[in-house]
């Protein structure tokens, strides 16, 4: 949780936004939001209506990746919501990690029917 914790420190400030400001608009305390990104005492309700909060504006692509892009939202974005941001960001974090498994799979089928 600290890692994500950074990375929306890093966004919230990439946005010039407080941490009030962040807290005020998800009807939360600061105090909050200075957990969940020191990632100490937080929840996943809390991370996900922080990041609906930044998806109803911007464009939430590869937040949790090692680099991220900012970009404004359009309503016809498919991609706006926040819930498949985070699902298409996962999946595309996975990826390699399931071709490697499945390279390994296929070498120790290989190897046995030999």
């Amino acid at each position: 949780m600290s890692d994500i914790g950074e990375k929306l420190s890093t966004f919230r400030k990439s946005l010039g936004l407080s941490q009030r400001e962040v807290a005020l608009s998800v009807g939360v305390h600061q105090n909050q939001v200075s957990k969940l990104e020191n990632g100490v005492g937080s929840s996943i309700e809390l991370l996900l209506q922080v990041l609906n909060f930044y998806g109803t504006t911007y464009q939430v692509k590869f937040l949790l990746a090692d680099t991220f892009d900012i970009v404004m939202g359009t309503a016809d974005d498919p991609l706006s919501s926040p819930y498949n941001s985070i699902a298409v960001e996962k999946l595309s974090l996975l990826g390699e990690e399931v071709q490697a498994k499945l390279a390994e799979v296929k070498k120790l089928l290989t190897n046995s029917s030999s």
